[in-house]
């Protein structure tokens, strides 16, 4: 992808020939700038299937993205589940549920229509934490253990990010989702997660079926400090 190769990435011989075949076959405006490429990323509520990618192509996407981010003592501690399919409606109905048990009924409806967006969606990427990992670098650096949690949050943002712009670069629409804790322990019997495994957001994705306007921000002298 060009936003891959723009931050140095550049995907090696491993990757299939449907990946390679695509990334050399579909157009995309090479004079968009790397900050270019961050602005399309959007939250996206309104999503369909519509997807002109293959699953082994987005699959691989996805897993590059997150090979590509830094973690702290390059502790690789991000874990993904990629739910396309069965699986990506069998988890929203989950959540679904989970959310009938604890929201009164006046509420219900609002967040039922949510869920209902949600299934429309092509996929969801569930995005974990490996605690294990976590822990045996709080006991390998002692001084640090209490950083290893907070710095394990960071890596988890930057795979979130990283995965949100790459699909984004891909005209693909998504919206980042946080039903946890709530809904972890179903998730964790439904699709055989690690107990070790954290989960941190989940990610939903397709083609987008609604018009995206513009994003406000804050003014710069708010947000930003610059000494010379």
């Amino acid at each position: 992808m060009a936003l891959l190769d723009k931050i140095g990435h550049v995907l090696t011989s491993d990757i299939t020939k449907d990946f390679r075949f695509k990334k050399r076959n579909i157009s995309f405006d090479e004079n968009l700038t790397f900050i270019d490429q961050l602005k399309k990323r959007r939250n996206v509520s309104d999503l369909g299937n519509k997807i002109r990618f293959s699953q082994t192509y987005l699959t691989e996407l996805i897993q590059e993205s997150v090979r590509s981010c830094p973690s702290a003592y390059h502790s690789q501690s991000t874990r993904v589940v990629i739910l396309y399919g069965n699986s990506h409606k069998n988890f929203w109905d989950i959540v679904r549920e989970m959310q009938r048990k604890i929201v009164p009924a006046h509420i219900f409806e609002g967040i039922e229509l949510k869920m209902d967006q949600c299934v429309k969606a092509y996929g969801t990427v569930l995005f974990y934490e490996d605690q294990k990992t976590i822990q045996y670098l709080q006991k390998k650096r002692p001084f640090d253990a209490k950083e290893f949690p907070i710095w394990s949050e960071q890596t988890s943002g930057m795979a979130q990010f990283a995965v949100w712009t790459a699909l984004a670069d891909s005209d693909i629409g998504a919206s980042l989702q946080h039903y946890n804790p709530i809904i972890d322990e179903e998730i964790a019997k439904s699709f055989a997660i690690d107990e070790n495994w954290k989960l941190r957001a989940q990610l939903v994705f397709g083609s987008i079926e609604q018009e995206i306007g513009e994003k406000p921000h804050i003014d710069y002298a708010q947000q930003f400090k610059v000494f010379y």
